[in-house]
């Protein structure tokens, strides 16, 4: 049905119904900052897979979907899990250990940006200067949130901190080693969009969904299963556990049936700006969960950023992302 056909009712829940994503995604930094503050990121991701699996094709048995059929399929989907799933958890999960949520959201709306660049890479995409202006705006946003001027102070001066702007004793422990981890992060689900684009048209959106968590799950407990095992989680606060529960429940489960529901009833443009409703929950979280600074650095990078984000749209949606 086209978007202009829509009743105003059911576009009015299309519109409640984008809003209730970006608010999932946007609070999600800051829960996953304080789970990983109280579980090991490795144990966390490996836990995240495995719930999320187990919800996703539960609820695809529930709905009486099937499982996808072929070799050359479940090759697609192991790729496609390896990057949407078990890289793209455990790299966000690490890097937000150590970054903040306010950078966290900044680096993940770099995604467009990328999958952009990837898809001209790929022929997949015609070039335009405006698509260039995007990706360099976002990268320009990028260098700057990572203080990369500063490396032209004597020793590189401020360069590593903590989050809590204290030195770095190892380069593992500064807040750049979590914001290239999330760069990275971005980078895995940018390609995974890139490399999904045709799997999405061919197969429905639950199955595929599950598909991809089935391999991806399966590589995150191989990998993080030993330190989910030796993980103390009778430990754990009741508080953390709920907000597990929230995140198996919202950003990875509810978000993508609301983003689903949406899509459906509104233009693919109108989608798109909502990324901006996700940056404004995600820094307001950060500010008054875990007292994040919003200084002049972090605006002036959101802006360039988000400035690239806004050339991307035009007709296309910006990809929501899955971490």
């Amino acid at each position: 049905m086209p978007a202009d056909a829509v009743s105003s009712p059911s576009r009015g829940a299309a519109i409640t119904c984008l809003v209730g994503t970006q608010l999932l995604f946007g609070v999600h930094y800051s829960v996953a900052r304080e789970i990983t503050a109280q579980l090991d990121p490795v144990a966390w991701t490996a836990l995240r897979a495995l719930l999320g699996l187990l919800t996703l094709s539960g609820l695809m048995l529930l709905l009486g979907r099937r499982w996808p059929r072929g070799r050359a399929t479940w090759g697609r989907l192991v790729v496609l899990g390896v990057l949407g799933v078990a890289l793209n958890q455990l790299l966000f999960n690490a890097g937000i250990a150590r970054s903040t949520a306010i950078h966290g959201v900044l680096l993940m709306a770099t995604v467009p940006a990328q999958t952009l660049a990837l898809g001209v890479l790929m022929g997949q995409e015609r070039f335009t200067a405006r698509k260039l202006t995007s990706v360099l705006l976002g990268l320009c946003g990028v260098a700057l949130l990572m203080r990369v001027d500063a490396l032209a102070l004597p020793d590189g001066a401020g360069w590593l901190q903590t989050r809590d702007g204290a030195p770095a004793a190892r380069f593992a422990d500064s807040m750049l080693a979590g914001d290239l981890l999330i760069f990275a992060n971005s980078a895995c689900y940018a390609l995974f969009l890139a490399l999904g684009k045709a799997s999405t048209r061919a197969m429905d959106p639950l199955v595929l969904s599950a598909g991809v968590y089935l391999p991806g799950a399966a590589l995150a407990c191989l990998i993080g299963g030993p330190t989910l095992l030796a993980a103390d989680l009778a430990s754990l606060p009741v508080s953390i556990w709920l907000l597990i529960a929230f995140v198996i429940a919202g950003p990875t489960v509810g978000a993508y049936m609301l983003n689903l529901y949406a899509l459906s009833r509104l233009p693919t443009s109108l989608v798109g700006l909502f990324i901006n409703l996700q940056f404004v929950v995600a820094v307001a979280s950060g500010m008054l969960w875990h007292g994040e600074a919003l200084g002049a650095r972090v605006v002036v990078a959101g802006l360039l950023v988000l400035g690239g984000v806004s050339l991307r749209l035009r007709a296309e949606p910006v990809p929501q992302n899955m971490a």
